[in-house]
């Protein structure tokens, strides 16, 4: 039985019974199975993901109760097959047909001749089958090309217009570019950059931001840069955010939902460490990797400490010069990176994660001195849970005035979907 098919149904039948994310599950999964290609396993276990709405669309056409009613395993091993004959020129039909079939065999020995029936009808039929640009109803045509659940295209449709929702569920699939936030406390983006050019990577500036570099390459965390703490992984939609919140060196800040303590970090570099960061994440596993981050970076003005956002500390109100607010979200911004949100379905459009948002905005905004500055963000694109909720809190907290705010998108400014936006109390 081939070990890289294995791993990959393993990491889909987790992704689909547990909810694991598959970013995180498959480390877990090549440490345990050690298949002879993690790259296939990776490629096959992300795309699988990714298009599984798309595939279903396909298999509802040949399944005759409907691909939904099929068990986990079975269904899972279905997608698998077909996904191979779509997407991977490099697999024979024929392959993908036999390995599957085999591990149906081990995995739903029941299922074995159904999962053989199915995937061999598909590739006979594969040519002739109704594709979703045939549909009328715009969202079922964009929910089945893309893969994503009718709520978010209902949504974006709604808050965009069509084209516009169209070009974000088609930024929000395949690989995001690696990025890294140079750590200035050691280093520069310019030595850095000749550090790993020198090494056989592309590195290429951030437009928006002097603090970034994309990087072109593989195993860039064994490298010694990464070990000497010259840079972290991080998104430019947060340093741009925390470059806008324009920390200065002997500030008192508080990050409130702070894990995993990146918005932290890039603070306190642009601080030249200087000055008091309290990091509170409710999560204290959370907090406890924060120190190994620390002493990596050479950082130590960042306290991390557990503390839930909606019980705030009342010995620091009134004493914050900056507060980051980086509430719970929807996470829509981040659906290259974790493909799973797309089936994550929210009925009320993220009224309910709002409310939380609003509250956590509340309690936050207690640190903030006079004439001290306020930062709310999320991740994700979604004017419920970003917009409305500054309104909303503005009316009700009349001494803090906007600032700015802004919405990146990875159709326009080519990072991940994040919202930020940055008040001032009044003196």
């Amino acid at each position: 039985m081939d070990n890289n098919r294995k791993a990959v149904f393993k990491a889909l039948v987790r992704i689909e019974k547990d909810g694991a994310y598959s970013n995180l599950l498959l480390n877990q999964i090549i440490e345990s199975e050690k298949p002879d290609s993690p790259s296939f396993v990776r490629e096959m276990t992300y795309g699988v993901t990714e298009n599984k709405m798309y595939l279903d669309y396909l298999l509802d056409q040949i399944v005759n109760r409907g691909i939904r009613k099929v068990r986990t395993e079975p269904r899972t091993l279905l997608r698998m097959g077909i996904y191979q004959m779509i997407f991977m020129d490099s697999v024979p039909d024929y392959a993908s047909v036999n390995e599957t079939v085999r591990l149906a065999r081990k995995y739903c020995f029941s299922q074995a001749n159904f999962v053989n029936a199915v995937l061999r009808n598909f590739q006979r039929k594969k040519d002739d089958i109704r594709q979703p640009k045939d549909e009328a109803d715009p969202i079922v045509r964009l929910s089945a090309t893309y893969s994503f659940d009718p709520w978010i295209v209902r949504l974006w449709i709604d808050q965009y217009g069509e084209e516009k929702a169209e070009e974000l569920l088609s930024s929000s699939i395949g690989t995001p570019p690696m990025m890294i936030r140079v750590n200035t406390l050691k280093t520069s983006a310019a030595v850095l950059s000749k550090k790993l050019e020198r090494k056989g990577y592309r590195v290429l500036e951030f437009p928006d931001s002097r603090r970034v570099l994309t990087v072109k390459g593989s195993n860039l965390l064994e490298q010694p840069e990464y070990v000497q703490g010259l840079f972290s992984v991080q998104d430019a939609a947060s340093v741009i955010a925390m470059e806008a919140l324009d920390p200065k060196p002997g500030d008192t800040i508080v990050d409130v939902c702070a894990a995993p303590f990146g918005k932290s970090f890039a603070c306190a570099e642009i601080m030249g460490d200087s000055g008091s960061i309290y990091a509170f994440d409710k999560y204290s596993h959370k907090v406890a990797r924060c120190a190994e981050t620390a002493e990596r970076l050479g950082v130590t003005i960042v306290q991390a400490e557990a503390q839930d956002a909606l019980e705030p500390r009342e010995e620091l109100f009134g004493r914050a010069d900056r507060v980051i607010c980086d509430v719970p979200c929807s996470g829509l911004g981040v659906i290259r990176r974790k493909p799973e949100i797309k089936y994550k379905k929210l009925d009320d459009q993220g009224k309910e994660l709002a409310s939380i948002q609003k509250k956590i905005l509340t309690a936050s905004a207690q640190y903030v001195k006079e004439g001290g500055s306020l930062m709310y963000s999320t991740c994700t694109i979604n004017s419920i849970e970003n917009r409305d909720v500054i309104r909303s809190f503005l009316k009700k907290h009349p001494h803090f005035t906007l600032v700015s705010s802004r919405q990146l998108l990875p159709i326009t400014d080519g990072t991940d979907g994040f919202f930020f936006c940055l008040m001032k109390k009044r003196y």
